[in-house]
């Protein structure tokens, strides 16, 4: 198997070949890819950042922080594992705050104080964080793209220019810039949202293994 040429390495090998080795359970924790890798004339330090790499895209999962001995790689073998990992747990808490805003602005009236402190929370995520959030993950669907912060505040940016594109559209509707409706229209758009990111990262989840290159 060819690893290298003319002392640089192959990229695309080198992952195709921590994959396969990972889906047919050859190897299942870290270091034994990096000793098997190590034979074949790969450095330590390219072998831990192209598997760090591999579970920020979602195509295997990291047990435990970091790369050492005990770290136990498992590979994630389609959406549905993906779906119950912990990856995908951001875009299921994206999914319960939209529920959670949704149905406080839907069944907690103004009067009823202090439950509808619970109204303001959830609707005021609803408003300027779950929307964007939800379309940020689908634009940049892993975290080697943009950092947490940079994400966060992206999302409020995106989220209050929606609600705001939101409410100039309903002004020409019947319904007008009314609670209800916009909050239905701003959860459909997270939906979508959430739709999209899911997407994205199932195609490199479930992506073809790049083949070994031979001599």
């Amino acid at each position: 198997m060819l690893l290298r040429e003319k002392d640089t390495y192959i990229p695309e090998t080198v992952r195709g070949f921590i994959l396969e080795a990972l889906r047919s359970r050859r190897f299942s924790k870290v270091q034994e890819v990096v000793n098997e890798l190590k034979r074949k004339g790969v450095p330590e330090d390219v072998t831990t950042r192209m598997i760090k790499d591999l579970a920020q895209e979602g195509q295997l999962l990291l047990n435990l922080p970091g790369a050492s001995e005990e770290t136990v790689m498992t590979p994630v073998s389609g959406i549905v594992e993906y779906l119950w990992s912990t990856l995908a747990l951001d875009l299921w808490l994206t999914l319960v705050l939209l529920f959670f805003g949704v149905a406080t602005i839907l069944l907690i009236p103004v009067e009823m104080f202090p439950v509808v402190v619970l109204r303001w929370v959830f609707g005021g995520l609803l408003l300027v964080f779950v929307p964007g959030f939800a379309f940020i993950r689908a634009l940049f669907p892993f975290e080697r793209f943009i950092d947490r912060w940079e994400r966060l505040a992206l999302s409020c940016g995106l989220s209050i220019a929606l609600a705001v594109l939101v409410a100039f559209g309903l002004n020409f509707t019947p319904w007008g810039i009314t609670l209800v409706p916009t909050a239905t229209v701003l959860a459909g758009i997270t939906l979508l949202g959430i739709l999209i990111a899911t997407f994205r990262r199932a195609r490199v989840l479930i992506g073809p293994i790049p083949e070994a290159r031979s001599r």
